[in-house]
């Protein structure tokens, strides 16, 4: 414990200054876990970024590959700002490249971790040339479009555009009430309308895949020739619906779909058989992403989400089984950083639910705690889950911390940053104060300090003697570093 002492007329020293803002680093951004490439002739299109980039406090970067260092500043790799950043630039990608990363930030209290990042080589072809297809339909009628996406690796994944037969450089995504894109890339029509046949538009089909990182690629398009009619009501059938058995992992998203046609347009509802349905975390089903009312997401899936489900639409009723796969998931958040001062307690919480239940591991700057000295402050509770450290010490404690919970199924991974705080006290309010007051009133004195360790904070009167608490005048609140005193 450190000594600071209030002096009654309030006329003080400041004993510190204010501690600036260091500490460890804290990663800001770096990719996902598994980042695609493929080989192309094209330089420029080629080239890809693995990202790693820290706060300000950040020394310097280094890189693992597959668990050894990885040499930057080659001519096929380098640094995208030296000095700047940690995010890495593959110049020419090639098939040698694959492989797990692992990116470093360090500096004198410590070191940060990425996540590993799988670096796969890929591929997707191209659609074979045809010319544009017509289709006639009867207004009212229900419509579905099929389309047969090229071979890749990994799969592709099916999109929808509108295209303008007047100028191809006008796309437009596909956002219509009564127009769905089902999860296997095909495009229903609920109830044909008149305007989805301008002579203009066309509905062309395209793939995207993570190897393109954000383009695409053309495909099959589809004119419609709409006959109108004077039916005013066409009865009420299913169009596509989720399997009757879904499995989704735990901590990710869940997307049920159930596209019925008819005239009028059948409004759907949803609903869980077995329960409630978890409206904090379902997507607006009002809104174009969850297809107006046709898609249900949760997102941040939780293993009680698991159940039957149902959509209905006028007479006709779909229910899907879900089933949540428990691979390791935050049940609340990751750990989040903490600054203490320095002798007190701190704790670290690895608060992960999986089944079966994930086994914990702590590091520390990237080494694991059981390959560190021994150090009997440092204890794991409730079966690795917390890890408690008690009189924290700046030189020894000060760092960052990596939580790793996983299971046969994955794992989940993050830093936590420990700030020790050491100084000696120092006062928050102005070096010296005056009151005016009225007879007979109270006046509340504040001691406003800041010191790690804990200070210990006394008051004193102009000849630095103990003040005298005289019962029923004046106290002095330890616990709030506050003085009262009656004027008379």
């Amino acid at each position: 414990m450190r000594l600071v002492i209030c002096n009654f007329l309030l006329v003080a020293q400041v004993l510190a200054a204010q501690k600036s803002s260091i500490g460890p680093p804290k990663l800001l951004d770096q990719s996902e876990e598994e980042v695609w490439y493929h080989l192309d002739d094209d330089d420029l299109k080629n080239r890809l970024t693995l990202k790693c980039d820290a706060d300000e406090n950040t020394d310097r970067y280094s890189w693992l590959k597959d668990g050894e260092p990885f040499e930057i500043n080659s001519d096929d790799v380098v640094w995208e700002k030296e000095s700047q950043s940690g995010s890495i630039v593959f110049m020419k990608p090639h098939i040698s490249h694959q492989g797990y990363y692992q990116c470093f930030a360090s500096n004198i209290f410590g070191t940060a971790l990425s996540n590993k990042m799988h670096l796969r080589l890929g591929s997707l072809e191209h659609f074979p040339k045809r010319d544009i297809q017509i289709l006639k339909v009867k207004e009212g009628e229900s419509l579905t479009l099929n389309c047969t996406p090229p071979r890749g690796i990994p799969p592709p994944k099916i999109i929808w555009l509108y295209r303008s037969l007047d100028d191809s450089s006008v796309i437009e995504t596909i956002r219509s009430r009564h127009i769905t894109v089902d999860n296997n890339g095909r495009l229903h029509f609920s109830s044909v309308e008149l305007s989805d046949g301008k002579p203009t538009l066309v509905y062309e089909c395209a793939a995207t895949s993570p190897v393109l990182r954000g383009e695409y690629r053309s495909g099959d398009r589809v004119q419609l020739d709409i006959e109108p009619s004077q039916d005013k009501s066409y009865p009420v059938k299913k169009l596509s619906v989720s399997p009757s058995e879904v499995t989704v992992r735990a901590g990710g998203q869940l997307k049920l779909q159930c596209v019925f046609g008819g005239r009028p347009l059948p409004t759907i509802f949803w609903s869980k058989v077995d329960g409630e349905l978890p409206k904090s975390r379902i997507k607006d089903l009002t809104t174009h992403e969850s297809d107006f009312g046709r898609s249900l997401i949760v997102e941040n899936v939780h293993p009680d989400d698991a159940g039957v489900y149902e959509c209905r639409g006028r007479h006709l009723v779909h229910t899907v089984n879900v089933r949540v796969m428990a691979a390791p998931f935050w049940e609340f958040e990751p750990p989040r950083d903490i600054s203490l001062p320095e002798e007190s307690t701190g704790e670290l919480e690895c608060l992960a639910g999986g089944q079966p239940t994930p086994i914990i591991t702590w590091s520390m700057n990237g080494k694991f705690l059981h390959e560190l000295a021994e150090d009997s402050r440092r204890v794991l509770l409730d079966n690795g889950r917390i890890l408690r450290v008690r009189s924290l010490n700046h030189d020894l404690d000060t760092g960052v911390y990596q939580c790793n919970a996983s299971n046969p199924l994955g794992y989940v991974f993050a830093n936590a940053f420990v700030h020790v705080r050491a100084h000696a006290p120092f006062f928050r309010m102005p070096a010296a104060r005056h009151w005016k007051v009225v007879l007979h009133s109270t006046v509340i004195l504040d001691c406003d300090v800041d010191a790690a360790p804990e200070a210990i904070v006394r008051w004193v009167d102009a000849d630095d003697r103990p003040l005298q608490v005289v019962e029923g005048k004046n106290k002095v609140r330890n616990y709030e570093n506050i003085y009262a005193r009656e004027i008379f």
